[in-house]
């Protein structure tokens, strides 16, 4: 009976370590997705559109700190691949970007904030190339770009402002072709003034 105890004992113990060992491997290896690693680690490498953590590709998040030890950026990332959520902050602690990638691909809206709080852009993303309206304002509040992708190509009204409010382009593209004033210096002859003796 003590033997049976004592085997009965070892058992436990042995199952209890091999458990023990499973969670520590699990929260080290990186394709479980509880990996944080900080983007400076020297281990992640970019390779051909693929992030490797110590020559895996990468399942976790990665983290950006300021100096003060308060967050730079976080995003996520599934066998190399972003994917889920990115957010970046300034050192006040302002969100200055948020983003969504699915499969390494953008999806979804994406924006940014100037440091004063105003937006700075808003993208309409589907499988990684603009759909519909492409918008960015300048720090003061004012528009400096609006856009219109299918596609991810520029279709129907394309409007950019100088930074005083006055339009700088306002064209149109209809099937590929561009029509209207697109925001270009016109070309000049410089050698028409030159006079010749």
């Amino acid at each position: 009976m003590e033997r049976l105890a004592q085997f009965r004992n070892k058992i436990v113990l042995v199952v209890f370590a091999a458990i023990f060992v499973l969670l520590y491997v699990e929260t080290r290896v990186a394709g479980n997705g509880r990996l944080k690693v900080d983007m400076k680690d020297a281990a992640l490498k970019q390779w051909r559109g693929i992030l490797y953590y110590r020559d895996t590709a990468f399942t976790g998040q990665t983290f950006a700190l300021y100096p003060t030890g308060d967050t730079a950026k976080l995003a996520r990332y599934i066998d190399g691949k972003q994917d889920g959520l990115m957010l970046s902050k300034y050192p006040n602690g302002q969100l200055a970007e948020k983003r969504y990638f699915i499969n390494g691909k953008k999806q979804g809206v994406h924006k940014g904030w100037w440091e004063n709080g105003r937006l700075k852009f808003e993208y309409h993303f589907v499988n990684d190339e603009y759909q519909g309206a492409v918008t960015e304002w300048s720090a003061n509040g004012g528009l400096f770009r609006q856009f219109h992708y299918e596609n991810g190509h520029e279709s129907g009204s394309q409007k950019m402002w100088w930074d005083d409010g006055t339009i700088r382009a306002n064209y149109v593209v209809i099937d590929g072709q561009k029509f209207g004033l697109f925001g270009q210096k016109l070309c000049t002859n410089t050698l028409s003034n030159i006079r010749v003796k």
